[in-house]
C-alpha cells in the first residue's frame, strides 16, 4: 500500500515541474515577442522611407495604412502540457512563430536555440519578421487600409 504523504508529494512535484515550464516558457515568448515587436518597427520604420502611412514609434501601437499590427506572446497551460508561440496578426495577416518544449523557435525555418538570441538574430528569423510586414502592408492595401 502506498504512502498517502508520498502520493501527495508526487502530485506537488509534478505541479511544481508544470508550473516552473510554465513560467520559462512565459518569460521565452516575452522575450520573442519583444525582439519580434523591434524587428517589425524595424520594417515599417523602412516602408516609412518609401512615404507608405506607417506607424511604429509605441511598439505596442504599430500600425500601416492605419490597420493596427498586434505581435502577443501566447501560453497555453492546461496540466500537465504547456504550449508557447507568438501570434503575428494585422488584418488578415497572420504567423506564429512556435516555441518548442525544448526552447527552440521555429519561424520559417530549422529550429533554432533560444539562447542564439543572445549571439544574434538568425536569418531566418529576420526575413519571417520582413514577410510578415510585407504580407501586412499587402492585405491592409487591399482591403484599402483603415478610412479616416
Amino acid at each position: 500500500m502506498a504512502d498517502p504523504k508520498a502520493l501527495l508529494m508526487n502530485a506537488v512535484k509534478d505541479w511544481a515541474k508544470f508550473t516552473a515550464e510554465r513560467d520559462k516558457m512565459k518569460t521565452i515568448a516575452t522575450e520573442v515577442a519583444s525582439i519580434t515587436r523591434k524587428l517589425v518597427a524595424e520594417n515599417l520604420a523602412f516602408l516609412k522611407t518609401q512615404n507608405i502611412d506607417a506607424q511604429f514609434e509605441n511598439h505596442e501601437a504599430m500600425k500601416i495604412l492605419g490597420v493596427p499590427i498586434q505581435v502577443d506572446p501566447v501560453v497555453e497551460a492546461t496540466f500537465p502540457t504547456v504550449k508557447a508561440s507568438v501570434t503575428l496578426k494585422c488584418g488578415g495577416a497572420n504567423r506564429a512563430i512556435v516555441i518548442n518544449p525544448n526552447a527552440t523557435i521555429s519561424a520559417a525555418g530549422p529550429p533554432f536555440p533560444f539562447e542564439n538570441f543572445k549571439k544574434g538574430i538568425p536569418e531566418t528569423f529576420l526575413n519571417n519578421a520582413a514577410e510578415f510586414v510585407s504580407d501586412a502592408f499587402l492585405n491592409a492595401a487591399r482591403t484599402g487600409g483603415v478610412k479616416e
